[in-house]
C-alpha cells in the first residue's frame, strides 16, 4: 500500500479521450484536438472542399463524462446523417451512433446505449457527443463522418 498524497487529491486511473484526424495520406492518425479530418469524397478537387472539424475530450478520469464535438463545412451539413465512431487503442473500429437528418432521431451501439447522448444543431453545422460514466474501455479515439451517399460509410 503506498503511502497517501498529502496536499492532492488521490486519483484514480485515466482515460485517453480524442479526437482523429486524416494525414495527408488519408490515414486515420491519432491526435487531440482541434485538428480537421479531411472526408475522401471522391472526384479530386471535392476532398478539399468538404470538412469536419472534432475537438473536445482529453485524459478523464472513470465515472466522469466527456463531450466531443464535430463542425463541417464547405457542404451542407443538414443534409446529411452524421456517424460517430471511435477506433480502441487495439486499432479495432467501433461504429457509435448515427443521427438523421431533420427529426434527428438518434441510434446507438449497444456500448454506449444508456450513456450517449447526440445532438446536432444545423444552424451551426455542429454535431456533439456526450458519454456519461466513462469506463476504461471508453479509452480511443473518436471522430465522426457524413454519409454523402458515395460508397460505404464504414470505409473512411
Amino acid at each position: 500500500m503506498s503511502p497517501p498524497n498529502k496536499g492532492r487529491p488521490e486519483r484514480g486511473p485515466a482515460l485517453l479521450l480524442s479526437v482523429s484526424r486524416a494525414d495527408g495520406n488519408g490515414a486515420m492518425v491519432a491526435g487531440l484536438g482541434p485538428w480537421l479530418l479531411a472526408l475522401a469524397l471522391g472526384p479530386a478537387g471535392v476532398c478539399a472542399e468538404w470538412r469536419l472539424e472534432a475537438y473536445g475530450g482529453g485524459v478523464q478520469a472513470p465515472g466522469e463524462s466527456v463531450q466531443l464535438s464535430c463542425r463541417g463545412s464547405g457542404f451542407s451539413f443538414g443534409d446529411y446523417p452524421v456517424w460517430w465512431y471511435r477506433r480502441a487503442l487495439s486499432g479495432h473500429l467501433e461504429w457509435l451512433s448515427t443521427t438523421s437528418t431533420g427529426s434527428y432521431v438518434s441510434k446507438y451501439s449497444s456500448e454506449v446505449q444508456g450513456r450517449a447522448t447526440v445532438s446536432r444543431d444545423d444552424s451551426r453545422s455542429v454535431s456533439s457527443l456526450y458519454l456519461r460514466t466513462l469506463h476504461p474501455h471508453d479509452s480511443a479515439h473518436y471522430f465522426c463522418a457524413v454519409h454523402t451517399g458515395t460508397g460505404n460509410p464504414a470505409e473512411l
